[in-house]
């Protein structure tokens, strides 16, 4: 059969583009292979015509309704009129039937509402016109706990019936839709209930007046001078609840002077300082105001008197409840404060506390002397020769500090020191490991240290939490004066650079590998830029066979879609930014054609005897056999600036030029004989 009586055949393939700009969102479908003319076609078929499309990025495409778009008028089948049309027969090489979607978006509001439906806050707009299947959450940033509207405070309302419906524990209306979820074609409604807050009540307190005798006992029953006041209102105890003696079971007791007492310090107003102040402000709660008395002396009795002792910190402070040394005695009766028990070198008291007696010398409180004796105070021994003596020991609470130091395995110190604790009672419990253990430490000159693991280092023993074994316990006791704690570093190993490749390949329509694959970016490091247009596009390429190609025109072919710059636009793009890993960039060509003209038939006459030699062998080559795409090997080549390619092409060119020059010449030569 000739050439002119081979039948002609075609195929039909169907493309999907989006609406908007017609780009491809999904990879080209084959309706009818390569059929002969007049073969019949339909791409309505199941599957061939999708009515929603989900591409690889999690978008939902849907067919678009009839109507003119940015890529064109589109008919009541979601096709693409331009393109053609989606039913027939092959009568052509190849029929392009195009389907047009549009990407399928969702809104999500949320509405905010009182027990009784009214709106007490604008709608928000939760999610807007964000793609179908993306999560969105209400709770995190639009569920307020409490509203502010026309000066009032609403508040979430707690899981229940309502007017407005049934409310979850959220204070979400289960009528409206989820506070989470994903969104889905069209809008989402979330609805929040709240109702008005509760205001507290103005809180109120009381003051009490309490009347005791040295010892502390009871000597009237107590008086209410305040009762439920609103809190900073002026009380005045002294006026009118402070008598100057008291009768009680027929004796006569008097306010006593200011000094210390069994039942603690007393001031010049007879008001235990212990006890809350005579005059002041009313707090929510009760206030307590305490006046002591003692009996009122008789003077045709013998004088007698008692013997206290007292403890203070160095400002004046009680810090353990007065002693009795010598009760109710005849004056010149001998006293000893310093014996056992009465004069203790440390007291711990109920915080926890730990004091020890101050040694000689000047104080807040006043001068002391040797004893840990405030020397303004009575003498620590004596005879009995007022109705109370007072010897008063001052003492100082014993504090200690916790510093934790920062190391590297050689012993440089890589970090500033940190007071864990300051000026702290001793036996507080102290924690370094909690605040003060850092694992990295970043150091002034950018350099990372990280804790080093148990084991034996150059400055010392290192146990499993970095810490110094020679230094103090990571966590423990405060002590009088210091503890040092010291953690163990090492210079951190940092991780190497995420770095990729980009490769640029070279195909002809139908994918034919027609020229080896280029590294445009070998191991460059993620984020930077490449741009395989300005060195490794070349216009035309010359094969090892001679054959020239050039890039294509935009449009689909076999291979896929083709950009404006000669791009197969399912690859990389041609321009970007590395990534870790690989990225491939995919350039199409087709065959230039250089079929020179068909010679003129020449003039019968003597054949020209061939010239004796190598006989010419007049079977044409076999064409080269196409190598299909395969990706880039990752090795180091330098980029092609496509001068090669335009080189070779010139001197095929060249060649043609030559052999069609001899051709003429041999016809001339013919004509002449």
């Amino acid at each position: 059969m000739s050439e002119s009586e081979t039948p002609k055949v075609g195929e039909v393939i169907i493309t999907y583009i989006r609406e908007n700009d017609g780009k491809e969102i999904q990879k080209p479908r084959q309706d009818t292979p390569n059929s002969p003319y007049d073969t019949p076609y339909n791409t309505t078929e199941e599957g061939e015509k999708p009515n929603t499309i989900k591409t690889p990025d999690g978008k939902t495409y849907k067919i678009v309704p009839k109507g003119d778009y940015p890529v064109g008028k589109v008919d009541g089948d979601g096709h693409l009129e331009s393109s053609d049309p989606i039913k027939g027969k092959v009568d052509k090489p190849k029929s392009t039937i195009t389907y047009v979607y549009k990407e399928v978006k969702g809104d999500v509001y949320v509405h905010y509402k009182d027990t009784d439906g009214n709106t007490i806050k604008d709608d928000v707009t939760d999610e807007k016109d964000q793609p179908v299947d993306k999560d969105y959450d209400t709770v995190i940033d639009n569920r307020p706990k409490e509203i502010q509207y026309n000066g009032k405070t609403y508040e979430l309302v707690p899981a229940g019936n309502y007017n407005v419906g049934k409310v979850d524990e959220q204070g979400h209306l289960e009528s409206s839709d989820a506070t989470t979820g994903k969104v889905i074609e069209g809008r989402k409604d979330v609805t929040y209930i709240y109702k008005l807050k509760e205001q507290p009540a103005q809180p109120k307190g009381n003051v009490y007046v309490h009347y005791v005798d040295t010892d502390g006992n009871t000597i009237k029953a107590s008086v209410t001078d305040e009762k439920d006041q609103p809190v900073g209102k002026d009380y005045d105890t002294v006026v009118d609840n402070r008598p100057k003696e008291i009768e009680f079971q027929g004796k006569t007791y008097e306010l006593v002077p200011a000094g210390n007492y069994k039942v603690g310090q007393v001031d010049e107003q007879g008001h235990w300082t212990g006890d809350d102040t005579t005059t002041g402000k009313v707090i929510e709660g009760d206030k307590n105001v305490t006046y002591v008395y003692k009996l009122k002396e008789d003077p045709t009795k013998p004088k007698e008197g008692d013997v206290i002792i007292t403890y203070v910190d160095e400002k004046g402070k009680e810090i353990k409840k007065p002693r009795q040394d010598t009760p109710n005695s005849p004056y010149d009766t001998p006293y000893n404060t310093t014996e056992e028990g009465e004069k203790p070198n440390t007291i711990k008291t109920p915080d926890g506390k730990t004091y020890k007696i101050v040694p000689k010398g000047d104080y807040p409180v006043g001068k002391v002397d040797g004893d840990g004796h405030l020397e303004s105070s009575d003498p620590i021994k004596g005879k009995v020769d007022k109705p109370r003596s007072i010897i008063t020991y001052v003492y100082k609470e014993v504090k200690g500090d916790v510093y934790v130091h920062y190391k590297d395995t050689e012993g440089n110190t890589i970090k500033t020191s940190v007071v864990d604790e300051k000026d702290q009672p001793v036996d507080k419990d102290y924690d370094t490991v909690v605040d003060n253990r850092p694992k990295t430490i970043t150091t002034t000159d950018g350099k990372v240290y990280e804790l080093v693991p148990a084991g034996n280092y150059t400055v010392g023993k290192v146990d499993g939490q970095g810490h110094l074994e020679s230094s103090d316990a990571t966590t423990g006791k405060v002590i009088e004066g210091r503890k040092d704690v010291t953690y163990i570093y090492k210079l951190k190993e940092q991780p190497a650079q995420p770095k990729g490749n980009v490769y640029v390949h070279y195909v002809d329509e139908n994918g034919n590998t027609i020229k080896q694959s280029v590294t445009d970016e070998f191991g460059q490091p993620v984020g930077k830029d490449y741009d395989t247009v300005i060195d490794n596009r070349p216009k035309t390429i010359v094969t090892a066979d001679g054959k020239v190609y050039e890039l294509v025109p935009q449009g689909n072919y076999p291979v896929g879609s083709v950009d404006g710059d000669g791009h197969l636009t399912t690859t990389d793009p041609v321009t970007g930014k590395v990534i870790e890993g690989d990225k491939n960039v995919t350039y199409v060509y087709k065959l230039v054609d250089t079929t020179p003209e068909k010679p003129v038939t020449p003039t019968p006459g003597k054949p020209e005897q061939p010239t004796p030699g190598k006989p010419v062998d007049p079977a044409p080559k076999a064409p080269a056999k196409a190598t299909p795409v395969k990706p880039a090997q990752e090795m180091a080549q330098l980029p092609n600036t496509g001068e090669e390619s335009n080189v070779a092409a010139t001197a095929a060119l060249g060649l043609l030029a030559t052999a069609s020059g001899l051709a003429l010449a041999a016809k001339r030569k013919k004509t002449e004989e």
